[in-house]
């Protein structure tokens, strides 16, 4: 999802341009995630590009209960601004640069030298932001018995898992 913004860094302050976005992929060690969606607002500052929008994908994890594929769909809302390395955005800037960036010193929301943004690291951040720490194959999802390793989505079992605190099972004795 790269878009070239030299158009909007030439433009005047408040200038902005709407891009959507359909069926992309990010993939990284954290995580890929797929089927990305959008719609992204592109808007010149005085510093930058602020990039705006919302975006739905989709990223495959483990149930925390069954240990069953679970597509987790997510969606996030974006909004960062990016600088560029060039630096020189004209009168009126507030991002003239007189010195020369390296590049292992570019951050990922800097505009890079061909004046092209790259969006995805902002969507990759704002989903894993949005993944949920026990993802679930669906929300009704039963797990396996820790007693018998019955998959009890498809099949219950009569198993007795209640966990009774030692120090209150004489509570159960009592006639109420």
């Amino acid at each position: 999802m790269i878009y070239n913004v030299a158009a909007l860094l030439s433009g005047e302050l408040g200038a902005s341009r709407a891009y959507s976005i359909e069926d992309e992929t990010v993939i990284h060690e954290d995580g890929d995630f797929h089927g990305i969606s959008g719609i992204f607002k592109l808007t010149r500052t005085d510093r930058g590009i602020l990039l705006r929008g919302e975006a739905t994908g989709a990223t495959v994890k483990e149930c925390a209960r069954c240990l069953e594929t679970a597509v987790v769909v997510l969606t996030t809302a974006i909004e960062d601004e990016y600088f560029p390395v060039n630096g020189d955005l004209g009168p009126g800037s507030s991002l003239l640069r007189q010195e020369v960036v390296e590049e292992e010193e570019i951050p990922e929301f800097w505009i890079d030298e061909s004046n092209d943004l790259d969006s995805s690291e902002a969507i990759r951040q704002g989903f894993v932001s949005e993944t949920p720490m026990v993802p679930l194959c669906r929300k009704d999802c039963a797990g396996i018995c820790p007693e018998c390793g019955t998959y009890r989505n498809t099949k219950p079992c009569e198993c007795d898992t209640r966990v009774i605190d030692p120090r209150l099972a004489g509570l159960l004795n009592l006639n109420i």
